[in-house]
């Protein structure tokens, strides 16, 4: 394929990569490793070879594969022809006037595709920095800015203003300056400010500015980010593993004052303050910004967002609020928010950027390894139950020892079975470690609905409290805590006859197929009820045969 023109680098390193990878490699997360960029920059330039007609995608699952698209050759001008000879003079000079005008249209918009440039920025300015051209890329990164001062800090006013009179003298000035690309984030670039060849005072200056981002990162960053990705991947748990990415980014990225992070449903993983529930639906659409454009957002001055941190957090000044997504699959899982009190630069935004890849990719595995355990748990849970019943014949002691040994085997706190009696209703037989006004309120009927649920539907009942079922709980089974709620119907004979129920403090991850295994504990107790009802009845009727 012949090299496209007007792409930045970072455009370049991709289409490089996927012509010189198989089709299987070329998916979002294997070419964010491939060329050192994260998920989120990954998946902003795909977005825009995609618009460009440049890439292409089909779905592989729930995976993107991207491919080259070859675009069709633009159909050529076919003209036109007209019959000169019965034009007035007027008419052709207006022809004329036309193809004049047309040749400087086509002149413009070739000056305009040749300073749209991938990697400078380039804008000319009055004696008052109001923009009068902008490139591309200028457009692309500061939309909607009207004058240079808008988007310059503060403090550099008057260099700017020292460059702009050196301009007029006719001679050449470059000087560094970081521009806001997002409320408090700053970008910084090496500028060039060009006067007009012709020595003339047009009022007009050209500025050419290059981007010194990559430039800014530092070995000592790579380094931090190394330590960041080796501790993190060493944590042991959720909570050490936020933690340790947490506070290796301010103490080697970037000095934020307070933070949080946000799993998919809201939950809060991790923070460095209270986070209450008046302040989490305050910064809510925020965070779900974030979490929905897979870009980092940001929050500066007069913002709402800053005066619920600055009174949450106690910090004052609050100067910025940064939120950047977790991304796992081309899907936010999470949200990490940073209260600053000073500005940023976009190199610094980068590297966090990419801590939050490696979160997203530990917390996967963790998520891995907790269905994996919980798979191995249920066979356990299996075969223990089986023992149990192949030992057991009384229907009691079926009862309670397949509950204590499936809340072992499964992790569970607490547990209950309830049986239907002769009266078709439902009869608590077994509690185990059930809280008083959970054990009231089953006593009570107030989870009738749930248990007519588990009866209508013949299936087992999995909720935590990262579904959105969780909500819909009594509140008193998330006032004590309950995470993980399961509920197994006990099958004989194609009828449900009763239920096993269990809970948790903590949210079990389980695969389709360990929730299948957990299923058959509710069969095999059925079998083993039914064994002993009719050994009961035989023993019965020879009793009174006798």
């Amino acid at each position: 394929m012949a090299p496209i023109a007007g792409l930045s680098d970072t455009e370049k390193l991709i289409i490089s990569y996927i012509q010189s990878h198989p089709p299987e490699e070329c998916m979002l997360d294997k070419i964010s490793m491939g060329i050192g960029k994260s998920r989120a920059t990954v998946l902003k330039y795909l977005g825009m070879l995609h618009a460009k007609e440049i890439l292409d995608f089909r779905h592989i699952g729930r995976n993107k594969l991207w491919m080259l698209k070859h675009s069709p050759e633009p159909e050529q001008d076919t003209g036109f022809t007209s019959d000169a000879d019965s034009l007035t003079r007027e008419v052709h000079m207006l022809a004329s006037m036309a193809f004049e005008l047309n040749d400087v249209a086509l002149r413009e918009t070739q000056l305009k595709d040749k300073l749209n440039h991938p990697e400078l920025i380039v804008l000319s300015v009055d004696d008052n920095l109001r923009i009068i051209f902008k490139n591309n890329l200028f457009l692309s990164r500061f939309p909607d800015t009207v004058t240079l001062g808008e988007i310059i800090r503060p403090d550099n006013t008057v260099k700017i203003a020292g460059v702009m009179r050196g301009t007029k003298t006719g001679s050449f000035h470059s000087i560094e300056l970081d521009l806001m690309e997002k409320a408090g984030i700053y970008r910084p670039y090496q500028f060039s400010f060009f006067p007009h060849p012709s020595g003339v005072q047009t009022g007009c200056t050209v500025i050419v500015g290059e981007d010194l981002s990559v430039r800014k990162q530092s070995r000592r960053h790579l380094e931090a980010l190394l330590y960041i990705i080796r501790a993190a991947g060493n944590a042991k748990d959720e909570m050490h593993l936020l933690k340790e990415a947490m506070t290796g980014v301010r103490e080697k990225l970037l000095p934020y004052a307070h933070c949080a992070v946000f799993l998919s449903d809201m939950r809060t993983a991790y923070s460095t303050f209270a986070v209450t529930d008046e302040m989490k639906t305050g910064i809510l659409p925020f965070i779900t910004r974030c979490m929905t454009t897979l870009e980092s957002v940001s929050a500066g001055e007069g913002d709402r967002v800053l005066g619920l941190l600055a009174a949450g957090t106690g910090t004052a000044p609050v100067k910025c609020a940064v939120a950047l997504p977790i991304i796992e699959e081309e899907n936010a899982v999470g949200a990490i928010l940073l209260v600053l009190e000073s500005d940023v630069s976009t190199t610094e935004i980068e590297n966090v950027e990419i801590v939050a890849d490696e979160i997203s990719g530990a917390l996967k595995m963790q998520r891995l390894d907790r269905e994996r355990a919980e798979y191995v748990n249920t066979l356990l849970a299996m075969n223990r139950i089986s023992t149990i019943l192949n030992d057991t014949r009384d229907e009691s002691s079926i009862l309670e020892k397949s509950i204590e040994s499936a809340m072992v085997s499964l992790g569970f706190e607490m547990g209950c079975v309830y049986l239907k009696d002769d009266k078709d209703e439902m009869t608590a037989r077994v509690h185990r470690n059930m809280p008083e006004n959970l054990r009231n309120m089953c006593i009570s009927g107030m989870f009738d609905g749930l248990f007519e649920r588990a009866f209508t539907e013949r299936n087992l009942i999995y909720i935590t409290s990262e579904m959105t079922e969780y909500a819909m709980l009594d509140p008193a089974m998330r006032a004590n805590g309950l995470s993980t709620l399961l509920i197994l119907p006990i099958k004989t004979g194609g009828r449900v006859v009763g239920l096993l129920n269990m809970g948790s403090r903590d949210v079990k991850h389980y695969l389709e197929t360990s929730l299948v295994n957990i299923s058959s504990i509710g069969l095999q107790l059925g079998v083993a009820l039914e064994r002993a009802r009719l050994a009961r009845a035989l023993e019965s009727r020879s009793e009174n045969g006798d």
